[in-house]
């Protein structure tokens, strides 16, 4: 199975950028006067009992002005000191002020916050290195803690800011996802559940969301939350300019889009549901023209039809392939021997037959793994030509030619001549790569035998050029030999001069 190795969180939370300004070279932008609040101000035109409602309404919606200014501040200096990098990691990062109050007059913040700047300055530098240290892996972690710190201060003194709650919930995602830490997962579920009862218009809440579900193994929860961040995200196109110029999403929202789709198509696999997941791949495809999108997509619908729907079968045929390349051919054979009894169509069977008797052959039970092999390659449909109807059977007659080739070298070492002759015979009856290496040991050991050495000799050299230029040699040699005991002069010089040019 093939899959899209994205970061999501941290896609998301690059492309979520905060509206306020990230200007951190001066504080002149920050509104230095707070304005007057009365106890309960009546404006012309509104009676009083209209307007005690309001102050009511207000009071659940907002916070002081200065403190709104003083999280705004905050959310500013994040920025400030946002890293990102294009080979290893993209990520918010902020030191707090430890003097937040009086912020418009005090030299000493204005003095911080310049010293903040040449702190983004290096962290940006050492997250564009291309060779990380551990040493600045701590630091990338200890930016990212700072970075959280800042935001949760943000959002006491403002917890009705929305990008706030939408930043913070997405840093906790990032934390978790970096330490594997199922805790900070939860955190910024919390967040971000609360976030998108106000805001169910932003697909990025959405997103993050269904992220964190998916870390946690919530898949049902995680393909809910994809769907609806690829539902915001149409709603929110059609209000774009990129939709009214040209009648469609515009390349940014196209890769969200196919995102959304791909990664609800994931969460549906490992919820063992095929239709679905196959739906939304499907879907998928529709929003993206990269080729590796693409490869990787139809990989994914294949992985689910492998087996005709049968996904834990499937997910049982990969973990036992690793075992396999791995070097754990035992744990492997077992494996393939209890997964043929599950499996639901032919195809499967018969892949499963191939790779356990490879993996016999590899154990060294040469007898097991040939017969295992032959069975496969006889119920297998050929054309007129011997030749697999499903080409993805080439390789199954590959290997069984092979195996039964390099079986007969065994035993020939071993000078059971008659018995290897049998099975380099057998591994000229299908049609493989190599088939000529056979043909030509055949011809070899039945020299004595003039007339049918010739003919396994000429079938060789009818696939003389699957032989390497030993190979060659020594057929030529066999021929011209073959031909002068035989007294056809003529066709033995005619095999010699091919000998020479080699």
């Amino acid at each position: 199975m093939k899959t899209i190795h994205y970061y999501l969180i941290m896609l998301l939370f690059i492309s979520s950028a905060c509206a306020t300004s990230s200007s951190y070279g001066t504080l002149a932008d920050v509104d230095e006067k707070v304005p007057d609040e009365r106890e309960l101000m009546i404006p012309a035109g509104v009676d009083s009992l209209t307007a005690q409602e309001s102050r009511q309404l207000a009071d659940s919606s907002f916070v002081a002005y200065q403190k709104e200014q003083e999280a705004q501040l905050l959310i500013r200096q994040a920025n400030a000191y946002r890293a990102e990098s294009d080979t290893l990691w993209h990520y918010l990062s902020l030191e707090s002020a430890d003097e937040k109050e009086e912020y418009a007059d005090d030299p000493a913040f204005i003095e911080s916050f310049n010293e903040g700047a040449e702190k983004f300055t290096e962290a940006r530098s050492i997250a564009q290195q291309s060779d990380v240290s551990e040493q600045d892996i701590l630091r990338y972690e200890q930016l990212v803690d700072n970075a959280i710190q800042s935001f949760e201060e943000a959002l006491v003194l403002n917890p009705f800011d929305t990008q706030t709650r939408l930043i913070l919930g997405q840093l906790y995602g990032v934390k978790a996802s970096r330490l594997n830490n199922i805790a900070e997962h939860k955190k910024a579920i919390d967040v971000l559940e609360k976030l998108i009862r106000i805001e169910k218009g932003e697909h990025v809440v959405y997103a993050s969301l269904a992220e964190n579900y998916f870390r946690v193994n919530s898949y049902e929860k995680a393909a809910k939350h994809f769907r609806n961040a690829r539902e915001a995200l149409k709603n929110t196109a059609l209000l774009t300019e990129d939709y009214y110029e040209y009648g469609g999403l515009s390349p940014q929202d196209s890769l969200n889009t196919f995102l959304y789709s791909y990664y609800t198509g994931e969460a549906f696999i490992n919820l063992f549901d095929a239709d679905h997941a196959i739906k939304e791949f499907e879907t998928a495809l529709n929003y993206t023209s990269s080729e590796s999108d693409i490869e990787a997509t139809n990989s994914q619908i294949e992985f689910i039809n492998w087996d005709d729907g049968n996904i834990l079968g499937s997910m049982r045929r990969d973990s036992l392939i690793t075992l396999a390349s791995n070097g754990k051919m035992e744990e492997a054979e077992s494996g393939f021997k209890d997964l043929l009894t599950s499996l639901k169509t032919i195809s499967a069977r018969d892949e499963i037959d191939w790779r356990l008797g490879v993996v016999q052959y590899q154990l060294g039970k040469q007898e097991v793994a040939v017969e295992r092999l032959l069975q496969l390659v006889q119920r297998t449909e050929t054309d007129l030509n011997d030749v697999p109807v499903d080409t993805l059977y080439n390789r199954y007659f590959d290997d069984f030619g092979t195996i039964a080739y390099n079986f007969g070298i065994q035993l020939l070492n071993q000078n059971e001549r008659s018995l290897a002759l049998k099975y380099f015979n057998q591994s000229t009856k299908v049609s493989w790569q190599h088939r000529a290496r056979s043909y030509l040991q055949i011809a070899n050991l039945i020299s004595n035998n003039i007339k049918e050495s010739i003919r396994f000799a000429q079938l060789a050299e009818k696939e003389v050029d699957s032989l390497s230029d030993q190979d060659k040699k020594a057929l030529y040699e066999l021929l011209a030999d073959l031909h002068r005991r035989n007294r056809n002069i003529e066709v033995a010089q005619h095999y010699f001069q091919l000998w020479r040019e080699i």
